[in-house]
């Protein structure tokens, strides 16, 4: 799993990121991009259970530090699902086991926020205007007062989802707000 000692950059000492800690896999260029890619927009489903490893190896390393009272994948646009025909992060979290990371895991909360829109892809979008089309997409839906959160997503670019999911989460009453990934992006400007 990567962690590194990256010093803050200017503008996230100015206004700090809702996240407390971010864990990453690996770095998303090259094979991690491709299998990720295909499996998300072209249906190669058959990788899910290689990606469901990738997770699970993730949270094993996550669990040697931290322990979340739930766990919230990030939730999908229900467009989206209808034009995909899956939910391509629930179908991996549903091939990871929890109890082989945690002898008492935490609840996985799949409804626990929802999306209100979904503008664009973000794939494609730079960063500022990801941070932009992302804003207040997302309304909890359940109270989270006092609870420990862990997001889950596939990929990390600019931080513009997840930083918004912490923010909705935070509102919510959590304590606090990690985030786990697949495979993270270098460091964009």
């Amino acid at each position: 799993m990567l962690m590194t000692d990256d010093a803050l950059c200017l503008p996230c000492m100015q206004s700090p990121p809702a996240l407390r800690h971010t864990f990453a896999f690996a770095d998303y260029h090259t094979v991690m991009q491709h299998l990720i890619l295909n499996y998300k927009f072209h249906n190669m489903l058959h990788a899910a259970p290689v990606l469901a490893d990738m997770m699970h190896a993730a949270l094993t390393l996550y669990a040697q530090h931290l322990r979340p009272d739930v766990v919230v994948p990030v939730p999908q646009f229900e467009g989206l699902t209808h034009m995909r025909g899956f939910v391509p992060l629930q179908h991996i979290l549903q091939q990871v086991d929890l109890q082989g990371v945690w002898l008492d895991p935490p609840q996985v909360k799949a409804n626990a926020v929802t999306r209100l829109h979904h503008a664009h892809l973000q794939v494609s979008s730079a960063p500022k205007q990801r941070r932009k089309q992302i804003k207040n997409a997302f309304a909890a839906v359940c109270d989270l007062t006092g609870q420990e959160v862990l997001l889950i997503d596939d990929v990390y670019t600019t931080g513009a989802t997840l930083n918004e999911l912490a923010r909705v989460c935070l509102e919510a009453g959590a304590k606090s707000v990690d985030a786990l990934v697949l495979a993270r992006g270098r460091k964009v400007k």
